[in-house]
């Protein structure tokens, strides 16, 4: 009967508490009682209404920090490669690289996008070291979310529902009927996930501010071509010598051609030979039939008057 009555204590005080902990609440009433008669929280830096402390020292205070930066190089490949290397050096990793890049010519256009996790302490010089692999930064953005009153709350939450979770363990060693027993094991299940929930949403968000977040991109810079201008001769002596180079280079273009078309001028003669001692020929008999036999006279046309 004590175990049941301890059961339902313990369910009516877990009605209240947030769902996942990451923002300030009243904590359970019946589970700090249970901790410290009533009083306080064990280890939450809380008050008797279960509010966090807000009262942290800026140099315990937990700050996530995310940036964004972008630089250009001609060779995207190369920076990327050495950002590898430069994550490494202050006990970070690459997360995520992505290349998209094609060789153009002697160049390369595209870009590489990575992503870095960098130990929080070393964020400033890795943003530094990061712009220094590139010829020249083109955008920075750096986002900082202070989370300190989040982590202070999981904590009191972990320490409240770890010191609920041994009550009720110690409750189930105590039981002595089975339904009692089938109730507090149930219930504990129950806390357990709970915990452990809580526990992680901690380890997520201690991560978070251990490891700051860099979005590194690298982009191979478009080369701008400007109008040349007037590209010709400057003085007599360069327009003579432009001309004489012309000159020979159209001599040397005749040449050329002459030499492309002169084995088939035989062929062109054979070809109008065929067509033209025919025509001749032709012509010529007709006009030898011409001269040969002279047109008569019309029979209708009247006889010439002869003078005498």
């Amino acid at each position: 009967m004590a175990a049941a009555a301890a059961l339902l204590l313990f369910g009516c005080a877990d009605a209240g508490e947030p769902d996942g902990g990451s923002n300030a609440a009243e904590p359970e009433a019946a589970d700090q009682g249970e901790v410290e008669g009533g009083g306080d929280a064990a280890d939450g830096g809380t008050d008797g209404a279960g509010i966090a402390d807000p009262q942290v020292s800026a140099g315990q205070r937990a700050v996530v920090y995310e940036s964004a930066l972008d630089v250009a190089d001609p060779d995207p490949d190369r920076v990327a490669e050495e950002v590898w290397d430069l994550a490494e050096s202050f006990g970070g990793y690459v997360t995520a690289d992505e290349r998209d890049l094609t060789v153009v010519g002697d160049g390369v256009v595209g870009s590489a996008r990575l992503t870095l996790r960098i130990p929080s302490e070393h964020f400033q010089e890795a943003m530094d070291g990061l712009t220094a692999l590139a010829e020249r930064e083109t955008g920075r953005s750096v986002t900082t979310e202070d989370v300190t009153e989040a982590v202070v709350d999981l904590e009191s939450y972990i320490a409240t529902k770890s010191a609920s979770v041994e009550r009720v363990r110690e409750l189930l060693a105590d039981a002595e009927s089975v339904t009692a027993i089938l109730d507090l094991e149930s219930e504990l299940a129950t806390r357990e996930g709970e915990l452990a929930s809580l526990q992680q949403q901690l380890a997520d968000l201690e991560e978070r501010v251990a490891l700051s977040t860099i979005d590194f991109t690298v982009t191979a810079p478009r080369e701008h071509r400007s109008d040349p201008g007037y590209t010709g001769p400057d003085s007599f002596w360069d327009g003579l010598v432009a001309g004489s180079k012309g000159a020979l280079a159209l001599a040397l273009g005749l040449s050329v051609v002459i030499g492309v078309v002169l084995p088939f001028l035989p062929l062109v003669a054979l070809g109008f030979a065929v067509v033209l001692v025919p025509l001749r020929w032709w012509a010529k008999r007709r006009r030898a039939a011409a001269q040969a036999s002279p047109a008569a006279p019309p029979a209708d046309a009247p006889a010439s008057r002869v003078r005498v």
